[in-house]
């Protein structure tokens, strides 16, 4: 029984580690794409918008 135990959390020890693995590989991938994406387009940032225009498309008004 206790042979059976220790495969069991063996083979749980093993799962954990590839899936943290995997996990580092994925933020990795997604901190490289995201660099990228910054590098291709600075200037697709959008940019922010002026107070008085926003008050305009939403009067307080209607908020409340």
């Amino acid at each position: 029984m206790s042979e059976y135990i220790w495969e069991t959390f063996d083979d749980l020890f093993k799962t954990v580690h590839r899936q943290g693995q995997r996990v580092a590989e994925l933020e990795s991938r997604v901190s490289d794409l995201e660099r990228r994406l910054q590098e291709r387009a600075p200037s697709a940032a959008p940019q922010p918008r002026p107070i008085e225009q926003l008050r305009n498309e939403m009067p307080a008004e209607r908020a409340a």
